[in-house]
């Protein structure tokens, strides 16, 4: 049986941020030990007419920051109590950097210290009280990103699912007939800042893309050979969308046609190709999710 085989993230901007009032509230987090959904997930754009470097200099590291950023923080984590332990991250389809700008001296930054463009600060002892983020643009203009909060070390966050919160590499799969492990199971945080009836319509039955889903693709699926069938289902702490990008005009979506408030997806001829799959939460809440592929009829929901 072939093994499943991790690509790396491919990140795609997809679409104009939308500028509620109800996303500009939620660009804030206030967190405690413990908190969920771990990684904590915000959306928003990059950039503004302040220089990094000109206002904050070198870190508290000696690490320069750098890029163009806003007035005023893109967000604010107001953290109640002490962490032994945060990393955060940035996801982003351009170049973007990060300012971390805490209490008293405390100051992080950086530029392409995650995957390809993109950031990752990882720091121990944070203290309780507020912390301006700053996402600016290394190259100018203005770009769509989601930032990642989390306080477990390591490559994989157990989530709360009982399955993982993968970092980006391993959300990722390419797979052919006869996969293994099926079904393939990883967890995430659904949830974003696009509309994706805006951005997708209706899919290819007639059914309505719903939910609010992330500027970048949650995972992305590449077969490597066609399929006569797949169904893929989730599992989630809330109510969740689900949005299956193909080839050509390949779109599946679906809400609620699983178990309760869960997704459910079955279809026959899926073509070899790369397919962009969005978890979206049907109101504006970031929720943890476990995705499910399985080519097998017999598995899925409630059999």
């Amino acid at each position: 049986m072939n093994k499943i085989t991790y690509l790396p993230a491919v990140l795609l901007v997809a679409g104009t941020l939308a500028g509620s009032a109800a996303h500009a509230q939620e660009r804030n987090l206030t967190l405690s030990p413990g908190f969920m959904p771990d990684p904590m997930q915000r959306s928003y754009v990059s950039g503004g007419g302040q220089d990094a470097s000109g206002i904050f200099g070198t870190d508290m590291r000696g690490v320069g920051c750098s890029g163009s950023i806003s007035q005023t923080p893109d967000h604010v984590m107001t953290l109640n109590d002490r962490f032994d332990f945060l990393q955060i991250w940035n996801q982003s389809g351009a170049d973007t950097t990060l300012v971390i700008d805490g209490p008293g001296r405390f100051l992080l930054c950086d530029d392409d210290g995650g995957e390809g463009l993109n950031e990752r600060i990882e720091h121990s002892d944070w203290v309780p009280g507020e912390y301006r983020i700053y996402v600016g643009s290394y190259g100018g203009g203005v770009h769509n990103y989601d930032l990642f909060v989390s306080e477990l070390p390591g490559s994989r966050l157990e989530g709360a699912s009982g399955g993982y919160a993968d970092t980006s590499e391993d959300r990722h799969l390419a797979i052919s007939p006869g996969f293994s492990p099926d079904p393939w199971r990883v967890s995430f945080v659904s949830g974003g800042a696009q509309e994706a009836s805006s951005q997708f319509g209706t899919d290819m039955r007639g059914n309505r893309c719903q939910g609010s889903v992330a500027t970048t693709p949650d995972h992305q699926m590449t077969l490597n050979e066609a399929f006569s069938y797949l169904q893929l289902w989730t599992h989630a702490d809330g109510d969740t969308t689900l949005i299956v990008d193909g080839p050509g005009k390949f779109l599946l979506c679906d809400d609620d046609g699983g178990s309760g408030l869960n997704e459910h997806i079955e279809y026959t001829n899926w073509p070899a190709g790369d397919y962009q799959i969005y978890v979206g939460s049907y109101s504006d809440d970031y929720l943890n999710y476990q995705l499910s592929i399985s080519e097998l009829a017999s598995e899925g929901p409630n059999r």
